[in-house]
């Protein structure tokens, strides 16, 4: 198991890939994608920034490539768009929330504006036509549903996750790593670093092995009535399993 910083990531992303998207550029992009609308608490609803965003993305890009990626908990959908812009094949987003995905969908249609505004020599209609939102509770998703949406079946499935944490709704975080350890080939996956000797255990009990673990932090903006802070950085952990 290697574990990555922010720096030996960065020198490990300038290694690969120098022709794709740079990293800040996709950052601006999903920064510039609408948040919930009305996030609701039970649902630990936090939209991603686009700065941890891109870096599970650029984290991820060798396995996304090419590949379908499914978003469990896809939210507005900025890790979904984000893998299609880094180079995935298709790529299906779930969230149980129906105003969530109505929100993803309409980010999709804001991408037209962004790559207007910033001037981007992309298409979004070659965007757009890839990326399917559904909305389904996580725990009902099994290899059969995943496959009713997969051309190849040769190809591999990445599941991309930034699930609850846990702290309202008391192991909800566990039915996303069951069901991302079922569906998916690799899996890339955030928890509170807190967490990181449970996630470990819980890991090596499914049969499943971390390759990597990227240290990184998630800005969590005032949006609740319990919230007392403008904002605040949670150390978070980028989990590679395979």
């Amino acid at each position: 198991m290697v574990i990555l910083t922010s720096y030996n990531f960065l020198i490990r992303l300038s290694k690969i890939y120098s022709g794709s998207m740079k990293k800040k550029h996709l950052e601006m992009i999903l920064d510039n994608l609408e948040p919930h609308p009305k996030p609701k608490s039970y649902l630990e609803q936090y939209t991603i920034e686009g700065k941890l965003a891109s870096e599970l993305l650029f984290f991820a890009m060798e396995d996304v490539r090419d590949n379908f990626v499914i978003d469990l908990g896809c939210g507005t959908g900025r890790l979904s768009i984000g893998a299609k812009l880094i180079g995935a094949n298709r790529v299906l987003g779930i969230d149980i929330d129906n105003e969530t995905i109505e929100s993803a969908r309409n980010n999709l249609e804001k991408l037209k504006e962004i790559f207007t505004v910033f001037n981007f020599n992309l298409d979004p209609h070659n965007i757009i036509k890839d990326i399917h939102f559904i909305c389904k509770d996580v725990k009902y998703v099994d290899k059969n549903y995943i496959d009713n949406y997969i051309n190849n079946k040769n190809t591999k499935k990445i599941v991309i996750q930034n699930p609850p944490f846990g702290s309202q709704k008391k192991y909800s975080d566990r039915i996303f790593l069951d069901r991302s350890l079922e569906i998916g080939d690799i899996v890339y996956t955030i928890h509170n670093s807190s967490t990181r000797d449970f996630i470990i255990n819980y890991i090596e009990k499914k049969d499943r092995k971390i390759s990597n673990i990227f240290e990184s932090r998630f800005r969590i903006p005032r949006i609740y009535n319990f919230h007392s802070k403008r904002y605040i950085e949670i150390p978070v952990d980028i989990y590679r399993i395979v």
